[in-house]
């Protein structure tokens, strides 16, 4: 898949730390990790903002971090009045997702935890697509993450099943680190298979449907328990 988003940019700028604003899907697509936050913070306090590594935020959408929450939260605790900043301007919000999952994949080794809420961010349902787009799109969008985030798209598909059909319990033990992403899919989609095997026509159901109407219209009441008697004593017997 190629990149989609928007590479139309602004120069790097100074802006106040409160002027950005975090919100979802992006604040929590990748959780904050408490000792790279410190270390960035004592960097901070000793060097200042790196602005080689500047905040990027989506502009149309009233200046909301895309990539850099880590960064920003440092400056907050730092003391830091204003941060550098680029303006991206992205297509969409899909297009958003894809470039802070891009950035944050070529700079930290995922978790399951972290992969697990990628694909949950990237394939939650929208409004207004039909369902060939929505199919074709996602497709399209399996290989994409597949490609960044260096898994297969096989274990993209594992993922969303998960976050489909897996309960708390199977999605923590992913994220634990106690499950691996093929023993958490195993286990999300047992309860499924079974369901699927109990509301599986039975064949031998319908073919004895078809003999017990044909029994009917051709024999009465008296007929056909002479014809279960027959029945029991054939099976006893063999």
């Amino acid at each position: 898949m190629n990149n989609c988003f928007e590479l139309t940019e602004s120069p790097q700028i100074q802006m106040p730390v409160w002027a950005l604003r975090t919100a979802e899907p992006f604040k929590d697509l990748f959780p904050i990790r408490e000792q790279v936050l410190s270390d960035i913070v004592d960097d901070m306090n000793l060097n200042g903002f790196d602005v080689a590594h500047p905040i990027i935020v989506w502009r149309a959408n009233r200046m909301t971090v895309v990539d850099g929450h880590s960064r920003l939260k440092a400056a907050f605790i730092a003391g830091l009045d204003t941060v550098p900043v680029i303006c991206y301007n992205f297509k969409d919000e899909e297009d958003a997702i894809n470039y802070a999952i891009r950035s944050q994949s070529s700079r930290r080794n995922l978790t399951n935890a972290e992969l697990l809420c990628c694909v949950q961010k990237l394939f939650r349902p929208r409004k207004g697509r039909r369902s060939a787009d929505c199919s074709h799109k996602r497709g399209k969008t399996a290989m994409f993450l597949a490609k960044t985030l260096g898994i297969s798209c096989r274990n993209v598909e594992k993922l969303r099943a998960i976050s489909q059909y897996g309960n708390d319990r199977i999605k923590e033990s992913l994220s634990k680190g106690d499950y691996s992403i093929n023993r958490a899919f195993e286990e999300a989609m047992r309860p499924l298979r079974k369901q699927i095997e109990r509301n599986k026509p039975d064949p031998d159901a319908e073919i004895i449907h078809t003999m017990m109407a044909k029994i009917h219209s051709k024999m009465n009441t008296i007929q056909i328990r002479k014809l279960v008697k027959s029945l029991q004593l054939e099976l006893a017997t063999n």
